[in-house]
């Protein structure tokens, strides 16, 4: 639905970043959408002051510059730079280990608040330090 593939997908002219040409619009469109939400979080986080919940909105900025970057990659077809590329790629990848940061951070609060730590399958006080750990690790895998 996004992919628009490359007329020249055949031909063998060497390396490309992109084996198709970007959608800039939907580049635009999710950015847009990412602005919205990131600023929602960033006002219920400053409202509720649930400051634990920094890392889903940065996460949310990362996004929207991931997206940004995707958009400029976009104008550049098929003539790209590394910068944009870079930027995107690096970006688009870290801002989900932060939302998981988040939730993992929210699920021992959770824990908690419903005194369920006899339940819980894994320490509470390694709970986050755990789920962090696999995060790191896992993207250096895919950074691999």
């Amino acid at each position: 639905m996004f992919l628009v593939h490359r007329d020249d997908a055949g031909a063998d002219d060497g390396f490309s970043l992109y084996h198709y040409h970007p959608s800039i619009a939907a580049a635009v469109i999710v950015a847009l959408v990412f602005i919205g939400i990131t600023i929602l979080h960033f006002w219920q986080l400053i409202q509720k002051r649930c400051w634990f919940m920094i890392p889903l909105a940065t996460g949310g900025i990362l996004e929207v510059i991931g997206y940004a970057a995707r958009a400029k990659s976009g104008q550049e077809s098929p003539n790209w730079t590394l910068g944009p590329y870079i930027i995107q790629a690096i970006f688009l990848l870290v801002a989900p280990a932060l939302y998981a940061a988040s939730i993992y951070m929210e699920l021992g609060r959770i824990i908690v608040m419903v005194e369920g730590e006899s339940r819980s399958l894994i320490p509470l006080k390694w709970l986050t330090k755990m789920f962090v750990i696999g995060d790191v690790v896992s993207f250096f895998l895919q950074a691999g």
